[in-house]
């Protein structure tokens, strides 16, 4: 059925179309509030207030499109726990890619201090408005918050590139180019672990890793698996061969 089919243009926004002022691509797209919220290249963050109607909210983040591109930013996500505490991350196109993160108090952003350690940000979870998580480059995993700061949980041995987070039965899930892997925050010691599914052959690989109604599911390019609490499925993707 497409009668509920929507589709929108930011203005200003994307590559290789008319309107396109030069900020590049957008990367990610959230609802914070009653709100959606994109974010993208250049510093670029938009709010929708309206059918077709979303305005720039990016004052002090947004650069010129002819910044050099070492000085450029690119935000590859959005997210808070609500309109007056909006977190945006990503990176820097500097060499190594240093990660870069904003906190939005519903007037002005401000840059937040990383851990040095840290690397470039992928993706967020906003457990609630005190535990806010970062994962992204080189097993870069980061609690905290604007107003108390962000730790690092990862260690040396971690190198997995994280590409995407969430909380499920009390730990937080990481889909990674290696894998699934969990980090238990009531057993901090053991560190980032992968996760053993007992699926013949394990998790090929995982790309997205989020809950729906008490279910986690791990979606990757091939290999797509969901776990109910008891027992792990893995789920045939008609576009592939069967995993064996």
């Amino acid at each position: 059925m497409t009668e509920n089919f929507l589709e929108e243009k930011i203005l200003g926004a994307g590559v290789n179309v008319e309107d396109s002022v030069g900020w590049g691509y957008l990367s990610d797209i959230q609802q914070i509030g009653d709100h959606l919220y994109a974010c993208g290249y250049s510093g670029q963050v938009y709010k929708r207030c309206g059918p077709n109607d979303w305005v720039h909210m990016d004052s002090g983040l947004l650069q010129d499109p002819k910044t050099p591109m070492e000085d450029t930013i690119a935000l590859s996500v959005i997210n808070g726990p609500h309109e007056n505490a909006i977190y945006a991350a990503g990176y820097q196109h500097a060499e190594w890619l240093p990660p870069k993160a904003y906190f939005f108090n519903g007037s002005q952003w401000r840059e937040l201090e990383l851990p040095t350690v840290a690397e470039r940000i992928v993706n967020m979870h906003v457990e609630s408005e005190s535990r806010i998580w970062m994962c992204g480059s080189n097993g870069t995993l980061l609690l905290g918050n604007a107003q108390d700061g962000f730790k690092s949980l990862s260690t040396v041995d971690d190198n997995q590139l994280f590409t995407s987070v969430c909380k499920f039965q009390d730990k937080i899930c990481l889909a990674s180019n290696m894998g699934l892997f969990a980090y238990d925050p009531a057993n901090s010691d053991a560190g980032i672990r992968r996760v053993i599914t007992g699926l013949q052959p394990e998790l090929q690989d995982a790309n997205i890793v989020d809950c729906y109604d008490k279910v986690l599911w791990s979606i990757g390019p091939k290999d797509i698996a969901r776990f109910d609490g008891n027992k792990w499925e893995r789920i045939q993707d008609p576009d592939n061969l069967p995993i064996r």
